[in-house]
């Protein structure tokens, strides 16, 4: 089955901020969020919480995203960077 990527408007502003500062790194986060298409749980993504969200980390970034069969949603939770 394929997903559908849905980018919540904030964490699409939030990617697009990062853009401009580490374009390797949100490149990097792009491509493993279009992976999400074909494997929307993969072995890294963990839950967070006990709130159906999944948490992924893509080298300093965080990814928190849900699935709703068949859409992953990219949540207004956010698109975020570690430390």
């Amino acid at each position: 089955m394929s997903y559908e990527i849905v980018w919540a408007d904030e964490a699409f502003t939030a990617a697009a901020a990062f853009m401009l500062e580490d374009p390797v790194g949100l490149t990097a986060v792009f491509d493993c969020v279009d992976g999400l298409g074909t494997d929307p749980r993969p072995p890294a993504a963990f839950p967070w919480g006990a709130s159906g969200v999944l948490r992924l980390r893509v080298g300093r970034y965080r990814v928190l995203y849900e699935i709703v069969d068949p859409i992953i949603r990219i949540d207004v939770l956010h698109l975020g960077r570690g430390g």
